[in-house]
C-alpha cells in the first residue's frame, strides 16, 4: 500500500517502518539493550538506579522499600524507592537498574 493521507494506520501517510519504535534500536539508551527484570529480584535494601527520562530524578539512585503497611496501594511492577537525598518515590521495574 502506498503512503498518502488516507492510509491512516502508518503514522501520518507515511511508510510503514517511520514513526514506529523509535526508541528500541541498537544505539538507544547509550548502546545498552537490558533485560526485562523480573519482580522478585527487587528486594529490600537493594540499590538502584534511576534510568527514565522525567526531569525531576535524571541520574538519581536509591534504595528499595518495603510497601508493608502502605496507606498507598500501587501495582506489583511499581517500586518504593527511598531516593539517596530523602524523598520516597515510585517508580516502574523498567525504569530501574540495580547498582
Amino acid at each position: 500500500m502506498a503512503p498518502g493521507n488516507w492510509n491512516g494506520k502508518n503514522f501520518g501517510g507515511l511508510h510503514t517502518g517511520t514513526g514506529k519504535y523509535q526508541k528500541g534500536g541498537p544505539y538507544s539508551m547509550d548502546g545498552q539493550r537490558f533485560k526485562k527484570i523480573p519482580n522478585y529480584k527487587f528486594e529490600e535494601d537493594r540499590l538502584v538506579k534511576y534510568i527514565g527520562t522525567h526531569k525531576d530524578f535524571i541520574r538519581k539512585s536509591g534504595k528499595i522499600v518495603s510497601k508493608v503497611g502502605d496507606k498507598h496501594r500501587s501495582g506489583r511492577s511499581f517500586i518504593k524507592i527511598k531516593l539517596d537525598d530523602g524523598p520516597i518515590v515510585y517508580f516502574h521495574k523498567n525504569n530501574l537498574r540495580f547498582v
